[in-house]
């Protein structure tokens, strides 16, 4: 549509421009002469007597009388009636009668003749109209001068609300669709129950939304056989290793004992954390309410004050008063603070200290051990992803698991390189 405004425009402006004499002017000449003919006033005997002039034409003439005349002729082109003095001699050549408009040339100026038969007339009498080129101009631009600017006004008005009305336009028939996209871009693997609604949707857009539910569909049921295997396997492998490590304990002991029993011990941190992070991974498995961290703090201090101990490292806290609660599922963020204190603890070396802090918008865990490479920074919380030539004991899941308790609540997980050690910080809010 604005397009064919900005072609119509540009039509009117040039033919206006270009063309004033020969589309309008003759238009409005022919129409005079006509007028004129038919007040031609004739005797008993047909022939034309009188002329009777309108008061605007005598004004309109009076004006330009150095540009315009008007006379009756006879089929000789002999002047028989002639109210006001005219401005030139017409020339009278060829088949002029049935030329309605001829051109001639006199004394260096350009002039037009309209020529029109009498009507009613016994004998063939014609009135003309003479008028300059310049007059053309003159009046062109006294009728039409304005026309090219009411054009471009009323474009730009038509342009304006076109733009106005096409934008709320847009903006009601695409709303469905961006409330779509802002669902899309809300589904995780921790809700992949979440559908798209086809409410208002339009109906060109209705078979790529339910696809788009069908894929999810397929997805979640794929996520959810791998989850279940997952747990499957983890369960059937729980069972196991607990009665091999019986039947271990009940030998009689030799000096691979102690090996193996540390190897089956590791093998089942490993299955508890698949289990772990099942569960962590299943945004059903979350009981949310309002959570003190600085009670959750305490008690996995408490928890693993032993294992500190043993380390030689000193856990401490800072419980900062304006701490206020949180909603959480409380044994996701008890895990989530476990997970990080064991990874700080496995890290920090003897004598060092390890300290939690809690204050209103998050919980931070740091050590003061080697730390880890600024390139090794963004895997950290990939599943089994271990750093080159890391001799610590460990499956690679502790942290992965925290990541997705993180995303299941909301939060944003976060590990920096400190000097010494490293620092993981736990924001409430994701902003």
């Amino acid at each position: 549509m604005t397009l064919s405004l900005v072609v119509i425009m540009a039509g009117v402006e040039y033919t206006f421009t270009h063309y004033p004499a020969e589309m309008f002017i003759r238009g409005e000449i022919d129409s005079a002469a006509h007028r004129l003919a038919r007040s031609v006033q004739l005797d008993a005997e047909g022939r034309p007597v009188s002329l009777v002039v309108s008061p605007e034409i005598e004004k309109f003439h009076s004006t330009f009388a150095q540009d315009t005349g008007y006379q009756v002729v006879d089929p000789q082109g002999n002047a028989v009636l002639s109210m006001m003095p005219m401005i030139v001699s017409v020339p009278h050549e060829g088949d002029w009668m049935h030329t309605p408009r001829s051109r001639f040339e006199s004394g260096g100026k350009v002039f037009y003749v309209e020529t029109v038969p009498v009507p009613d007339a016994r004998r063939p009498y014609f009135l003309q109209v003479i008028t300059s080129e310049a007059f053309d101009v003159a009046l062109v631009r006294i009728k039409h001068g304005a026309v090219p600017k009411v054009v471009v006004f009323t474009f730009l008005l038509a342009v304006l609300v076109f733009g106005i009305t096409m934008r709320m336009t847009l903006r009601r028939l695409v709303k469905p669709i961006r409330e779509v996209s802002r669902a899309a871009a809300g589904i995780t693997p921790q809700n992949l129950t979440t559908r798209l609604s086809l409410q208002d949707i339009p109906s060109e857009m209705r078979p790529l939304v339910a696809s788009f539910n069908d894929a999810l569909a397929r997805l979640e049921e794929g996520y959810l056989a791998q989850q279940t295997f997952l747990a499957a396997a983890a369960h059937e492998l729980q069972t196991p290793l607990t009665l091999i490590r019986g039947q271990i304990e009940m030998q009689p002991a030799s000096p691979d004992t102690h090996q193996i029993l540390h190897d089956v011990d590791a093998m089942s941190r490993q299955v508890r954390q698949l289990l772990h992070l099942m569960e962590a991974s299943v945004l059903q498995n979350y009981e949310f309410s309002q959570v003190d961290p600085q009670k959750v703090v305490r008690d996995v201090t408490s928890q693993l004050a032993r294992s500190a101990a043993a380390r030689g490292v000193r856990l401490e806290t800072s419980l900062r008063p304006a701490a206020s609660q949180v909603r959480a599922d409380e044994g996701g963020l008890f895990i989530l603070l476990k997970n990080l204190l064991e990874n700080a603890l496995a890290y920090a070396p003897r004598g060092s200290i390890v300290t939690i802090k809690v204050d209103a918008s998050s919980i931070s865990v740091s050590d003061e051990g080697p730390g880890i490479d600024e390139v090794h920074l963004p895997f950290i919380f990939s599943r089994f992803w271990r750093a080159p030539n890391n001799k610590a004991e460990g499956s690679g899941l502790g942290l992965a698991i925290c990541k997705e308790i993180a995303l299941a609540h909301g939060w944003r997980l976060i590990a920096a390189r400190t000097q010494p050690g490293t620092l993981f910080t736990i924001h409430f809010s994701q902003a």
